[in-house]
């Protein structure tokens, strides 16, 4: 076999011309035909799957269809595919999803250039959320164990070295196996030597039919195979060739899947809208997990968590039910105060509340926390916060430590997100300082209630310091906010970005409450000062200058601003000043 550098792998079954998506995708990737191949292995079609591709493939001497019987399950066809493939690496697609033009091109380069076992590149979700947070920050060359971040992304929509695979006999379950991707990536990530990212690029788009059309495992998901899934995958953190040795690593990575696996099937709509029977054989399989784990798992889950994994504990069937009526329609409710237009840079502040909106009225009430101080023994104040749940869970022994709020709230950040409608491409922006500003709620100020602050800046030649100027195309503005764990994105409400094609200045629809703001009195002094200032100061100072000068008189226009403004203005003037003597001391010098 000649060998080639990457063979995409993609089960499919039943997919017919919805095939053309990803097939159309890979015909148009920027690496040459003859450095890679594209293996379809068919799980037993029942319709004209196969004799579409092969009418399809006919010509294309890189591509090709692997009818097999059916296993009903993807980990067949890909075991069948890594051991039929040429390529030095090897990349699963699923028949519904794309690759970007340059993604296999991007991440070969990047295996090659850290010589990496797993390379990850940035995945956007097309009616499905898609991991943001290992895309972050670059990562070159690391390990699951010293990088944690990478366990919020699981699939194997990523591209693997073949002989990492064969050496460790990576193979996927074959047949109906929940979770078997987890199963897969867990144990990759644990013994490869090196994992690198791609974040600055998107490579692939991670698609969500509302009917499960052409997923071989979509299927509805019962709890006893579902969470023995879970148990396997907790085991693979105590076997001998993946031993995880380090006992909080440990009990971090068991929480995990122990959070994100087994107590949010207790939460939410999807939990809510099954039968009782179903919902009760959710719980019962949970509640024996919750028996069989350390207690100190429970500190590495999100706060809103804890509180569930303590009703899990005692066995409380009514309880886990309330908690998750209740906690369902827990939300932010962001409003937008203001945008702004600065040297083609759109500035956004906006103030969220922690809200329940009641599903059959909605209205939304603030969630409510009760303020303690302590003082230490060196006289500091100590204060926490300390949710009021609804009646009963505040009675339920031993729920008070998962009450403390302290800790989430004071990490808690509002962070502006930028979401591209067509591409799926969801990217973090410059976010400025995220402020919680806890307000007395009116009915008992002994009671408080929570509210954030924060100010966006979005620059479509570049949101941020790893990706490039924003696509063109029609972008939501979103903000983000994660409160142990009460997580949600919400879009602004009258803030759109359309970035043009053409080389035209983007436009954004304002929020129609804020007023259109007046060109600020000091915009032609600074505008006219920007060249002498980038000449005589260096580049730190210059940028540090420049972004205070905006947050001062881009969002807050009030009078104190402005003397800032003129402040730091005079402070510039004085720098260039002892610039210039310097530069003629030195010259004197000289």
């Amino acid at each position: 076999m000649t060998p080639v550098k990457v063979t995409v792998i993609i089960p499919t079954h039943n997919t017919g011309e919805d095939v053309m998506v990803g097939l159309t995708a890979l015909r148009k990737q920027s690496m040459p035909r003859e450095d890679f191949e594209v293996l379809y292995v068919d799980d037993g079609s029942t319709d004209d799957t196969v004799a579409f591709l092969e009418r399809e493939l006919a010509d294309e001497d890189n591509m090709h269809v692997v009818p097999m019987t059916n296993s009903g399950w993807p980990g067949r066809p890909r075991n069948t595919g890594v051991a039929r493939a040429r390529g030095e690496y090897v990349h699963f697609v699923d028949d519904d999803d794309w690759l970007s033009p340059r993604a296999l091109e991007r991440l070969h380069a990047r295996a090659e250039e850290t010589d990496a076992d797993i390379v990850i590149g940035r995945m956007a979700g097309h009616g499905r959320g898609a991991p943001r947070a290992p895309f972050a920050r670059p990562l070159e060359r690391g390990s699951v164990r010293e990088n944690p971040v990478l366990l919020g992304s699981m699939t194997v929509h990523k591209l693997f070295r073949r002989q990492f695979l064969l050496d460790h006999e990576l193979r996927f379950d074959e047949g109906r196996v929940r979770l078997e991707d987890h199963l897969f990536t867990l144990r990759a990530y644990l013994l490869a030597k090196q994992v690198s990212t791609v974040p600055d690029y998107t490579t692939y788009h991670w698609v969500r039919h509302r009917n499960g059309k052409h997923n071989i495992s979509y299927s509805p998901i019962e709890p006893t195979p579902y969470i023995g899934s879970v148990r396997r995958i907790i085991a693979l953190l105590h076997a001998p060739d993946t031993h995880v040795s380090d006992d909080e690593l440990r009990h971090r990575f068991t929480a995990n899947w122990y959070g994100s696996k087994a107590l949010k099937r207790l939460t939410g709509k999807g939990f809510l809208g099954q039968d009782e029977e179903r919902r009760a054989a959710w719980r019962q399989e949970v509640i024996e997990l919750a028996a069989d784990l350390p207690a100190a798992v429970d500190r590495h889950l999100p706060e809103r968590l804890r509180v569930l994994s303590r009703l899990c504990r005692s066995g409380d069937h009514e309880g886990i039910h309330a908690y998750a009526r209740f906690e369902s329609e827990v939300r932010h409710l962001p409003k937008v105060e203001e945008t702004a237009w600065q040297d083609e840079v759109l500035h956004v502040r906006t103030r969220t509340s922690l809200v329940r909106t009641d599903p059959e009225t909605g209205e939304s009430t603030p969630l409510l926390f009760r303020r303690t101080v302590r003082e230490t023994p060196s006289g500091k104040k100590r204060v926490r916060w300390i949710w009021q749940p609804p009646a009963p869970l505040d009675e339920l022994p031993g729920i008070d430590p998962a009450l403390d709020f302290t800790q989430p709230l004071k990490k808690a950040k509002a962070q502006g997100l930028v979401h591209h409608k067509a591409g799926g491409t969801q990217l973090v922006v410059t976010t400025g300082t995220s402020t919680l500003r806890p307000t007395p709620h009116e009915a008992d100020p002994d009671l408080w209630e929570m509210h954030w602050t924060t100010q966006c800046t979005i620059d479509p030649a570049g949101v941020d310091e790893i990706s490039g100027p924003l696509d063109p195309g029609a972008w939501h503005v979103c903000l983000r906010l994660n409160v142990g764990g009460w997580l949600s994105s919400p879009r602004l409400s009258g803030v759109k970005l359309s970035v043009p094609r053409a080389d035209k200045p983007a436009v954004a629809e304002r929020h129609r409450s804020a007023p259109r703001p007046r060109p600020h009195p000091l915009h032609g002094v600074a505008k006219a000062a920007v060249p002498v200032l980038r000449r005589v100061l260096p580049a730190a100072a210059y940028l540090a200058l420049r972004d205070g000068y905006r947050r001062l008189i881009a969002i807050d226009r009030r009078p104190a601003p402005v003397s800032a403004a003129l402040e730091e203005l005079q402070r510039a003037q004085q720098t260039q000043t002892q610039a210039q003597a310097l530069s003629v001391s030195s010259t004197r010098r000289t």
